[in-house]
C-alpha cells in the first residue's frame, strides 16, 4: 500500500508523520519502521533491498521515504520503477514537499497511491487548522490576530501559542496583544494602508514605532517593495481586473489579501510617491541628505508624505 503526502507547509505534514509513526509503532513496534530521510544514489541498492523485502514472519512494515523537489532523474527514476512492486504487507508513505505535477514520477505517484495534500495557501484554512488544534486554549479572535502578527507564518504561530500557553491556560485577544510583537512585515502592511488611505498622522506614529526596533535599510527596502506590489494592483483594477486575476497575475501567494483592499489615494498619486522613494533611495546610497543620522531617513521619508498628500 503507498500513501502519497504533498505539502507546502513542513508543520503539517511533520505533525501527520509524527501521529503516523505513534500509531504503528503503538500496533507492530519499531522494529519494521524506516524513515528514510535522505536519498543518494550510490545507495540504490540498500533502498531497493529496503523497499521490497518482507519483514520477518511477513508482519507489517512502515517505510517513510522522504523526497526533494530537487531529487534527481536517477532517483525519481528509481522510484517510479519499483512503485507497483511494493510488497503488500509493506506501507510505503512518501513525502514530497511541491512536487512538479507535470512530472512522470508524480503521475505514477498519482495512479498508484493514496494522496493527501497539506497546504495552507490562504488564512482561512492556516485559522482552521489552528482552531482544530487549540480549540480548548485560544479565542478565535486571538488566531485571527496572532495570524497577522505572525505574517502567516505556521510555524512561528504554534510557538507563540505554545509559549503563551505555558503562563496562561487560555488566550485571548488582549493577551496576545500584550505579549506578541508583530513582523517587520506586517508593521509594513499597517503603514502602507495607512499611507495609502492618506492617513498622515497614524503614519508618522508608526514609523517611529518601526524605527525604535529595525535597521533603516532593511525597512525601507520592504516599505519600497510593498508600495510597488500596491502601486500594480491599482494599476490592474484600474484595468477591471477581477482580484482573483490580479492574484493570479501577480502571485501574490500569502499576500492575497492586497488584491481586495481600498485606497483613497489614486494609482497616479501612488506612482508619484514611489518615484519620490527612489529618489530617497538615490539619497541615501550616495550620502546626499541633509544629516547622516537615521533622523535624516524619517525627516526625508516624512517629506516624500507632504509631497503627495498636499
Amino acid at each position: 500500500m503507498i500513501y502519497l503526502f504533498t505539502w507546502n507547509s513542513d508543520f503539517l505534514v511533520s505533525d501527520a508523520v509524527k501521529k503516523w509513526k505513534n500509531q504503528f509503532v503503538e500496533k507492530y513496534g519499531d522494529f519494521n519502521l524506516l524513515h528514510i530521510k535522505w536519498l543518494d544514489e550510490n545507495n540504490l541498492e540498500s533502498y531497493h533491498q529496503n523497499l521490497l523485502s518482507v519483514s520477518f514472519m511477513n508482519e507489517k512494515k512502515l517505510i517513510i521515504l522522504d523526497i526533494n523537489w530537487d531529487e534527481s532523474d536517477e532517483i525519481k527514476e528509481f522510484i517510479s520503477k519499483n512503485l507497483d512492486k511494493i510488497p503488500d504487507n509493506n506501507i510505503l508513505l512518501i513525502n514530497y514537499p511541491k512536487p512538479d505535477k507535470r512530472s512522470k514520477l508524480f503521475k505514477d505517484l498519482e495512479k498508484i497511491s493514496q494522496k493527501k495534500d497539506f497546504n495552507t495557501d490562504e488564512n482561512n484554512d492556516l485559522s482552521s487548522v489552528l482552531k482544530a488544534r487549540y480549540n480548548n486554549i485560544i479565542s478565535t479572535w486571538a488566531i485571527n490576530l496572532i495570524c497577522k502578527y505572525k505574517a502567516n507564518n505556521l510555524q512561528k504561530i504554534v510557538s507563540e501559542i505554545e509559549k503563551l500557553n505555558i503562563l496562561y491556560p487560555y488566550i485571548d485577544e488582549k493577551i496576545v496583544n500584550d505579549f506578541i510583537i508583530p513582523e517587520l512585515e506586517e508593521n509594513i502592511f499597517w503603514l502602507v494602508d495607512n499611507i495609502l488611505d492618506l492617513n498622515l498622522n497614524e503614519t508618522y506614529k508608526k514609523i517611529n514605532i518601526i524605527l525604535n526596533d529595525v535597521n533603516i535599510y532593511l525597512f525601507y527596502n520592504s516599505l519600497l517593495s510593498i508600495i510597488r506590489t500596491s502601486i500594480f494592483i491599482l494599476k490592474l483594477r484600474n484595468e477591471n481586473v477581477s482580484p482573483k486575476e490580479i492574484v493570479n497575475v501577480l502571485n501574490l501567494g500569502s499576500k492575497s489579501f492586497l488584491a481586495t483592499k481600498n485606497y483613497r489615494m489614486s494609482y497616479k498619486t501612488a506612482s508619484k510617491l514611489y518615484i519620490n522613494l527612489i529618489e530617497l533611495d538615490k539619497k541615501m546610497k550616495t550620502w546626499n541628505m541633509i544629516w547622516t543620522e537615521d533622523s535624516d531617513f524619517k525627516f526625508e521619508l516624512e517629506n516624500c508624505l507632504l509631497k503627495i498628500a498636499s
